[in-house]
């Protein structure tokens, strides 16, 4: 059950069944007809103090709780203000890919999102067309019974929109799963709550859950996602700048950020797997993968990263060459191009079956 805080009631009704809010009244008019709760039926009064903010109260004690109140009344304004104006805005909040993420190199799914993008249609009209017209209370569709229906009169075809307003529980999981759209309500806990939707109109996380919409979303190019850029040098000697120091960003995909460099490669963070496993020695990362995208072009390419001899050794927790003290070095940690002079050196037979177009498919060149 949803806690409400005490209630000072805004709104009630008159013999008609015409809605009053406080301030209609005045100390002249506030006794000319019988007011009373759009909840209960019990007679109202009006307090109209001088320091205190008006506000309705029973004129007898009840048990009418603020919370069904709450629930009647914003059915009530929200079809009115439905009914009574020619737009009634709706704002989509999603998650929106960056345009280019289908076919960019470096994209990685859970980087590649611009966050909460509002996208703002409406109800009413879209267009030029007018889409919904009628708004209807407690009205049942198959075996669903909505607190507010939109419906379009000259089209009974076109689906309606349930409007929920949320009092003890949210839609039912079978309602929610039906190919029905729902707007709900975030839990209505005071007037101010009721306001928001008809000043903002439905915003969703902000004053609602919407269910089963598929909005139209915009085309956005985002531009500050890190990736790996990895950079050769003369000597034979390589670098990588990795994505998670922010050094390079996919807005410099074209652009060089080593002016030394005589190649430079864009790829996607961490790496690419080559066998399918999680182990160190089952996957690229991102400075063999590199490496081996230019041997593979036809450089001459000879580095401890590509030869057989290059293991992973627990004990150190880092990749060693094995043969280290049969070469005599005194570390098993040779320098980057080691390699080139080592007669030893032998490409790791494992790579040779990895063709050029299963890495063209993973990094890209920075023309320079």
């Amino acid at each position: 059950m949803l806690k409400i805080k005490q209630i000072k009631y805004s709104y009630c009704v008159d013999e008609r069944g015409d809605l009053i809010h406080i301030n209609d009244l005045t100390d002249v008019t506030r006794h000319a007809r019988k007011l009373f709760c759009m909840q209960c039926g019990q007679e109202m009064v009006a307090n109209l103090g001088k320091k205190k903010t008006w506000y309705f109260s029973h004129k007898a004690e009840t048990a009418c709780d603020g919370e069904s109140y709450l629930h009647k009344l914003a059915k009530r304004l929200i079809r009115e203000k439905f009914m009574s104006t020619d737009s009634f805005p709706i704002t989509f909040s999603r998650d929106v890919p960056c345009k280019e993420s289908k076919t960019c190199i470096c994209a990685k799914k859970e980087w590649c999102i611009i966050k909460n993008v509002e996208t703002t249609n409406d109800l009413r009209i879209w267009n030029g067309k007018v889409l919904y017209d009628k708004c209807e209370e407690e009205v049942s569709v198959d075996n669903f019974r909505a607190d507010l229906l939109l419906t379009y009169t000259k089209d009974s075809n076109r689906e309606p929109i349930f409007i929920e307003i949320f009092k003890t529980h949210q839609s039912s999981e079978t309602k929610v799963n039906s190919r029905y759209r729902i707007i709900e309500t975030l839990p209505i806990k005071s007037e101010d709550d009721i306001n928001n939707i008809l000043q903002k109109g439905f915003v969703e996380g902000e004053n609602c859950f919407l269910y089963n919409f598929n909005p139209r979303l915009p085309s956005i190019r985002k531009t500050d996602v890190p990736i790996d850029r990895f950079v050769l040098f003369r000597n034979g000697a390589a670098k990588v700048y990795n994505a998670f120091n922010y050094s390079v960003l996919c807005s410099s995909l074209n652009q060089r950020c080593n002016s030394d460099s005589i190649a430079e490669l864009n790829m996607r963070p961490h790496g690419i797997e080559i066998w399918g496993g999680n182990d160190q020695n089952e996957s690229l990362d991102s400075y063999q993968t590199g490496l081996l995208y230019f041997l593979k072009k036809g450089m001459t390419i000879r580095n401890c990263a590509l030869c057989k001899f290059r293991k992973y050794n627990e004990a150190y927790n880092d990749y060693v060459c094995i043969l280290y003290k049969t070469l005599g070095h005194n570390s098993p940690f040779p320098g980057q191009i080691k390699a080139n002079h080592c007669q030893r050196y032998e490409l790791n037979p494992e790579l040779r079956n990895y063709t050029l177009d299963d890495l063209e498919k993973e990094v890209s060149e920075v023309i320079i």
